[in-house]
């Protein structure tokens, strides 16, 4: 009848399965805070200032929305006792991937929640190109 091997783990299969553990880590914390943002409401408001700028709607046609290939990220902060979809208050600062019909892009936004609505400036950010939302002009 053969024995189990009391052999320890080897220190390299430790050292993968501490490299996925925080893979899985990373990825489920960029989830979370995706989700957190989405839920807020302003990448909608973002993307809804962009798509409003005739500047924008040339360098990257329409319709404008965020990319499904980029990489997402920043700081969403609302008030402690708050959740993020609710709160009336809260700052943001992100960078996020865009994409119209002819090009793409990188959108820069921050801004404030102020009484559940989201004021919000963003920086566009394409090949060759940077345009600030603020100085737009809309349709």
């Amino acid at each position: 009848m053969p024995r189990p091997s009391s052999r320890p783990v080897s220190l390299s299969k430790r050292a993968v399965q501490g490299v996925l553990a925080l893979l899985v880590l990373t990825v489920t914390y960029q989830v979370y805070d995706r989700m957190r943002l989405r839920m807020s409401g302003a990448p909608r408001a973002a993307l809804e200032k962009l798509a409003a700028c005739a500047e924008a709607r040339n360098l990257l046609g329409e319709p404008i929305d965020a990319a499904w290939w980029g990489w997402s990220y920043g700081y969403l902060k609302v008030p402690r006792k708050s959740q993020a979809w609710s709160a009336t208050s809260g700052r943001v600062d992100w960078r996020m991937p865009v994409a119209g019909s002819t090009g793409r892009g990188v959108l820069h936004f921050q801004g404030e929640k102020i009484n559940g609505f989201w004021v919000l400036e963003g920086i566009l950010e394409t090949e060759g190109a940077a345009l600030q939302t603020h100085g737009c002009a809309a349709l």
